[in-house]
């Protein structure tokens, strides 16, 4: 990202900022050195109004159905007047609308009113006694009032009769009588509670029915106007999008000038360009404006945060808005993203791998997409996208697992019941899957047998390698901040530690035959050095354990000193307690983390188990509730068995889908994104014209 600073005569200025515009890759900022205090005080106003202008737009699109998305031409002379005349369209388009938007507005006001009144009556809605009668009782004093336990025991006290019906949440709907002279009135006002009453004092049954029919008349006037609103709307489509996208336009134009400084005869503009781009731009502006430039440092420039820019292949960009939950990447760091496209689908279908119900996630993600297109919700179309690509990854591991809604429809009743002689699922033939090469990998399948053991150690493995290559990439990125400290004292400490369970789990491959037993041997060599019991391994194996602890105290060691000399230096901690504290983060908590990191890893195959079995159990219920019988068509057909599979697989879809989601962020941001990425930097956001600008 290089800063660029553009001088151009004044009478080019629009020129310059229509070529800024097309040229899509040129954020805006104030100049570190003005040529003078003058200002475009014209562009500072507009950039308020067309926001206001912009958001109303917004709504209109909202309320007519219409896909937010910009369209249309616009010819530019002069920014500033462009701008109002733009501004004037707008009013037009919304003084058109706005009698129907104010009626609207009154009707649902009035409605909130009705609403608010209706939940106030409704304790007392079947009272068809009038207020009046009830009030002026010649022999009691008597109110209707909402109280909680404790004003009904404080009522009690009082000598006052209360009669509850229980609403719920500690909250009782009550008639209260006293006998006359006691003023029950200023009991209530004591224990701040306030008597119901109603209009002309008429019965609690008559209020209620007389609001549930205004509100059901004015919902009908409302749905009207809206449909009317929504077909004018529709009818002005092209020019509501038209002004919509001629808006956008004059809010980045706006936003250049706003920044601009400007002397007798030229103007100064600065901001960011993307490194690749600065040769461009020369082109573009070769007869407009003269152009200088610098790159900041890498660190240590403590006044100035550049934007970041990562250019990524259009059909990974949406996975920048997991990123973004995180944090921006800063202007020296290597963006997760590229780490993230692999990892993050990956994981997620390692998690749900089950064909059916991560087919109907990937329909729902389109749903949702189409949604967001809609709402022009930019961070819904994300979302959805990364959704998509999750769900074809469990679609593929659904496939390899052979599960499909469950067990019944494709293992059948020989899975459920684990008989060989029973009956399979109607899909057992027909999988794409073959049941020969399903056994030939059921060993590296979490419900496969005997595969327990194996899917704990691949976790392991899956988890170690992760962890190596995330304390990896905090190297690197150390190194392109060119921060001594910051690399030798912060991130090199965590990479020799991590680089140990990565050598302990890639250990099997030695004999990928016997993996298993291999990890036995060094794990088993690793607890002889560490407890001294038991027996030792072979004396290579062994040897080698030996030297994979004692890299890991090494490993702490230098940890603990790095802490706490950067908590002396920076913090101004005494030597005492910095070497106290240092041990604290540096040694004790790391060697926590270096555990608890690796194992946390084990939920890819814990939640891949709770899946398959939750589905199990749903359908062994379903085999039960269709009278345990022989035929797999007796559970299909059979309607406690339907409803009870419908709702097992809706749980699993709904509720294990997103714990999966959530699970498969954690491990990103918790596990792995703490060993390299801070996301402390600021997005790159150029100007840009949303209309095609003619001449």
């Amino acid at each position: 990202m290089a800063r660029v600073e553009i001088l151009t005569p004044k009478q080019k200025i629009n020129e310059l900022i229509t070529a800024l515009l097309k040229f899509r890759e040129f954020e805006p900022e104030e100049p570190k050195t003005p040529i003078s205090n003058l200002r475009f005080e014209d562009a500072r106003r507009n950039l308020g109004e067309v926001n206001e202008h912009i958001n109303k737009m917004k709504i209109l699109m909202e309320l007519g159905g219409l896909i937010i998305e910009p369209q249309g031409k616009m010819k530019v002379n002069d920014w500033i007047e462009a701008s109002n005349q733009v501004f004037n369209e707008s009013l037009e388009i919304e003084n058109k609308y706005k009698d129907l938007l104010e009626e609207i507005g009154k009707l649902r006001a009035e409605l909130d009113t009705l609403n608010s009144q209706l939940q106030e009556v409704e304790p007392f809605k079947n009272i068809g006694i009038d207020l009046k009668v009830l009030y002026s009782s010649t022999h009691f004093e008597a109110a209707l009032v909402v109280i909680n336990e404790t004003q009904k025991k404080q009522l009690e006290d009082k000598g006052v009769v209360v009669i509850v019906e229980e609403l719920g949440n500690n909250r009782y709907a009550s008639l209260v009588l006293a006998r006359k002279g006691l003023n029950l009135d200023e009991i209530l006002k004591e224990l701040g509670l306030r008597k119901f009453e109603t209009p002309d004092f008429i019965a609690p049954q008559i209020y209620y029915s007389n609001l549930k029919e205004r509100i059901n008349n004015i919902q009908i006037v409302l749905t009207q106007r809206r449909k009317e609103l929504a077909d004018k709307i529709k009818e002005d489509e092209k020019n509501v999008k038209e002004l919509y996208g001629k808006l956008l336009t004059i809010r980045d134009a706006m936003n250049i000038l706003s920044k601009a400084r400007k002397s007798e005869y030229y103007v100064q503009v600065e901001g960011y360009v993307p490194d690749k781009s600065l040769k461009r731009l020369s082109r573009i502006l070769e007869n407009i404006a003269f152009i200088t430039y610098e790159y900041p440092r890498r660190y240590g420039e403590e006044q100035e945060e550049p934007p970041t820019y990562v250019k990524l292949p259009r059909s990974i960009i949406p996975l920048e808005s997991v990123i973004e939950f995180y944090g921006t990447p800063s202007y020296w760091e290597i963006s997760p993203t590229i780490f993230l496209i692999i990892t993050f689908p990956f994981l997620f279908g390692l998690m749900f791998p089950d064909f059916g119900n991560a087919l109907v996630l990937l329909l729902f993600s389109i749903w949702f997409y189409n949604y967001g297109k809609k709402r022009g919700s930019d961070n819904t179309v994300k979302l959805s996208l990364v959704l998509i690509y999750s769900s074809i990854v469990a679609i593929i591991t659904g496939l390899l697992a052979r599960d499909f809604f469950g067990p019944l429809p494709v293992g059948g009743l020989q899975e459920l019941l684990n008989n060989p002689s029973a009956p399979v699922g109607p899909l057992y033939y027909a999988w794409p899957i073959p049941v020969s090469f399903y056994e030939k990998i059921s060993d590296i399948i979490p419900t496969g047998a005997n595969a327990i053991i194996n899917t704990i150690l691949l976790s392991l493995l899956l988890g170690s390698i992760l962890l190596f290559v995330s304390t990896l990439l905090g190297v690197i990125n150390a190194i392109k901040k060119k921060d001594g400290e910051f690399l030798f004292l912060d991130r090199l400490p965590l990479f020799i530690i991590y680089i140990v369970p990565l050598t302990v789990f890639l250990y099997g491959f030695i004999n990928i035959s016997n993996y298993q037993g291999e990890e036995a041997t060094i794990l088993e060599g690793i607890s002889y050095f560490l407890f001294h019991s038991g027996t030792p391994a072979p004396s290579n194996v062994q040897i080698l354990a030996d030297i994979l602890v004692i890299w890991v105290e090494i490993g702490l060691i230098y940890n603990w000193a790095a802490k706490a000399y950067l908590l002396k230096k920076h913090e101004h901690a005494s030597t005492g307690s910095a070497i106290i504290f240092g041990f604290i983060e540096g040694g004790f908590e790391a060697a926590l983390l270096l555990l608890s990191n690796t194992i946390s890893f084990i939920r890819v195959l814990v939640f891949a188990i709770a899946h398959y079995y939750i589905l199990y159990a749903f359908s062994y219920m379903a085999y039960l509730a269709a009278g345990n019988p022989s035929s797999l068509l007796s559970v299909f057909i059979n309607p406690a068995g339907i409803v009870i599979l419908i709702i097992g697989n809706l749980l699993a879809i709904a509720l294990e889908g997103l714990v999966v989601f959530i699970q498969d962020l954690r491990l990103h941001f918790y596990e792995m994104f703490s060993k390299f990425y801070e996301g402390r930097g600021r997005k790159f956001e150029p100007v840009m014209t949303y209309v095609e600008l003619t001449q």
